[in-house]
C-alpha cells in the first residue's frame, strides 16, 4: 500500500483535525437490509419448498393416489466467492510530516500512532463501502456474457433490453450482485430449473425517473407486484422497496413541489439517521443500485457469508525477515442469492 502524501514536509502549524473522506460503509450487512446468512465457506445448499393442491368431489371410497396434493422440495447448491483486499504499508513516507511526532523514540520504531488512528483506520469503512456497492451493482464476466445472450422481449418471462444495457454497464466483479442474480441464476426452484432467466416480475413501460415522475414510476412497480407479496406479513416481516441512493432526493423534491401539482405520495418520518421513508406503507431502503429498483420481502434476498465481521476485520502486522514495512489484509467470502423469485418485482428488469 503506497502512502500517498502530498503537501511538503516543512509545516510549522496545522489544523488539529484531519478531515476524513465520506464512506457509505456496508449498511446492507450492518443493518440487515436483506437476510444476512452466516456460517458458509466454499458453498451451501439452499432449499425451497411448496405445496400444490387440487380440489375434487368427496367420496366414501378408500383414499387412493389421486395426485391432488403435490409436495415440492428443491435444493440448489450456491458457491461462495473468496476475495481479498491486501497491500503493504511503508511508513517511511511519513518522516518529515506531522505524523513523525507520534513515532516512538528509537531508530527501529517507525509506526505513527496518529497516522494509524486518523488515516489507516479508514481502510475498514472503505472496504465496507466497496463491498456494499458490489452487493447491489456488479456482475461476473461470465454472467454478463450469459445475460447479453438472452433474447429480450416486452412481456413477462423475458428480459428487457434495458436490463441488458444496465448489466453490461455494471462493474465486472468477482461475485454477482443481487439484481444480477434476480435476472439470471441457476436455481432448481424456478419454473424452468437450472441456469437461465430468473422468475422475477417485470415492470412494464418504465421511463426515466425524475422528481416529477418518481411517484408514477413507483406506482407502476407497486401495481405490478404480486398481491401475495404486497400483503405478505409473516412474523412481522413485510415487503420493502430497495431504491438507488438518489431516489431519496427525488422523493423529497416531489413531496415539496409547489403549486397545484403538489401531492404527498411518500411518507417521511423522523430526520437524520432516524429518518424512514415509506411508499404505500412499504419502507424504502436506499442502496447503491444503478437503474434498478426492487420490491421484495427482505428474507427473499440473501447475502451468504462466512462471518459478518469479516467485512470489517483487518489483519495488520510486520513484514517478515526484518523488513520495515507492514502488511494489511482483509479476506471475505460472499454470494448473493434469491428465493421465492416469482414474488420479487424488478423495476428495470
Amino acid at each position: 500500500m503506497a502512502i500517498n502524501y502530498t503537501g511538503g514536509t516543512q509545516n510549522q502549524t496545522e489544523l488539529a483535525e484531519i478531515v476524513e473522506e465520506l464512506y457509505a460503509e456496508s449498511f446492507t450487512i450492518r443493518d440487515g437490509l436483506v437476510e444476512i446468512n452466516e456460517g458458509h465457506k466454499t458453498g451451501t445448499d439452499v432449499y425451497e419448498s411448496s405445496v400444490d393442491v387440487t380440489m375434487s368431489a368427496a367420496t366414501t371410497a378408500a383414499v387412493s393416489a389421486t395426485g391432488d396434493i403435490d409436495l415440492n422440495a428443491n435444493k440448489t447448491s450456491v458457491s461462495l466467492t473468496a476475495f481479498q483486499y491486501e497491500d503493504t504499508i511503508d511508513d517511511a513516507a511519513l518522516k518529515g510530516t506531522r505524523f513523525e511526532r507520534s513515532i516512538a523514540a528509537g531508530a527501529f520504531n517507525h509506526v505513527s500512532d496518529e497516522f494509524d488512528q486518523k488515516v489507516l483506520i479508514q481502510v475498514a469503512p472503505a472496504i465496507g463501502e466497496d463491498v456494499e456497492s458490489k452487493i447491489w451493482n456488479g456482475a461476473k464476466s461470465a454472467t454478463k456474457t450469459a445475460i447479453a445472450a438472452l433474447t429480450p422481449g416486452a412481456g413477462q418471462g423475458s428480459i428487457s433490453s434495458g436490463a441488458q444495457t444496465l448489466v453490461a454497464a455494471m462493474p465486472t466483479t468477482l461475485f454477482d450482485s443481487l439484481p444480477t442474480v434476480i435476472l439470471y441464476n441457476a436455481s432448481n426452484a424456478k419454473a424452468t430449473p437450472g441456469a437461465g432467466l430468473g422468475d422475477y416480475i417485470k415492470v412494464p413501460s418504465i421511463s426515466t425517473v425524475t422528481s416529477a415522475t418518481i411517484a408514477a414510476e413507483y406506482a407502476k412497480m407497486y401495481g405490478a407486484a404480486p398481491s401475495k407479496a404486497v400483503n405478505y406479513n409473516k412474523n412481522g416481516e413485510t415487503a420493502e422497496i430497495y431504491a438507488p441512493l438518489g431516489d431519496r432526493q427525488l422523493i423529497k423534491i416531489a413531496n415539496n413541489a409547489v403549486g397545484a401539482a403538489q401531492q404527498i405520495n411518500f411518507l417521511v418520518e423522523g430526520s437524520g439517521e432516524n429518518e424512514r421513508i415509506y411508499y404505500n406503507g412499504h419502507k424504502i431502503n436506499f442502496v447503491p443500485l444503478v437503474g434498478f429498483r426492487i420490491f421484495a420481502v427482505p428474507s427473499f434476498m440473501k447475502v451468504l457469508m462466512d462471518l459478518m465481521s469479516d467485512n470489517s476485520s483487518l489483519q495488520i502486522d510486520q513484514m517478515a525477515n526484518g523488513a520495515r514495512q507492514r502488511y494489511i489484509k482483509n479476506v471475505q467470502e460472499i454470494a448473493c442469492w434469491v428465493v421465492n423469485q416469482k414474488y420479487i418485482t424488478l423495476y428495470g428488469g
